[in-house]
């Protein structure tokens, strides 16, 4: 039992120095889980590197799982590298101050602009309320469960880059809350536009929530 215990400890060891880091980096760049797991030269699977992924995102807080403004944001250190006189490196911690968005008295509005104004309605807010602190409501993981043909619907009209993401990420049976980068902004005006889309974005310094 023992051994077994120090040599998945040791396993994940190895895996966080050699693929675990890289794996974070191309996220954080956009790029797919199929096409980190393509590019690495490490031998991980697709599960591995799936969940890696997600579990950045939402320690990113890129994805969250309970409603925005239902928990206070806390501090959070943030790592930088340096490199010494000869090249050697060292990592330098330092606490990073958030803004406690916990009980947020939203401004509650039903967006009823027209279809074609959805996409430059989302931009514009996103750039008002600055896009680390605005999110948009999931639902693939529901969806999912409920209607096979329904997801496969969704994903019948987005790209192929689009579609890889969100087959990619393993979206729980519940309703999520990812950050409305150019990449989601894109796929939730697509969905609008076909009438396969029903949710939420927050803009949580602004303090509002529009319903779609």
């Amino acid at each position: 039992m023992d051994n077994k215990y120090f040599g998945n400890v040791l396993s994940g060891f190895v895996f966080d120095m050699a693929a675990g880091g890289a794996i974070c980096r191309l996220a954080d760049k956009g790029y797919t889980v199929k096409y980190i797991k393509e590019k690495l030269e490490y031998p991980v699977t697709f599960e591995k590197v799936q969940k890696t992924v997600w579990e950045h995102l939402l320690e990113e807080k890129i994805i969250l799982m309970e409603e925005p403004g239902r928990k206070s944001v806390k501090n959070k250190v943030v790592y930088t590298e340096r490199h010494g006189r000869y090249g050697r490196k060292s990592f330098c911690g330092k606490v990073v101050e958030e803004k406690d968005y916990s009980g947020i008295s939203w401004d509650v509005a039903e967006y009823n602009l027209a279809v074609e104004s959805f996409s430059g309605y989302i931009a514009e807010k996103c750039f008002q309320n600055g896009m680390d602190t605005a999110y948009v409501s999931c639902d693939f993981g529901i969806i999912k469960r409920k209607s096979q043909s329904g997801y496969e619907k969704i994903l019948s009209v987005l790209d192929g880059r689009q579609k890889e993401y969100i087959e990619g990420l393993p979206w729980p049976d519940k309703r999520v809350y990812h950050r409305p980068d150019l990449r989601m902004q894109e796929i939730t005006g697509i969905l609008y536009e076909k009438g396969l889309y029903t949710g939420c974005f927050y803009f949580m310094e602004l303090g509002e929530k529009i319903v779609f």
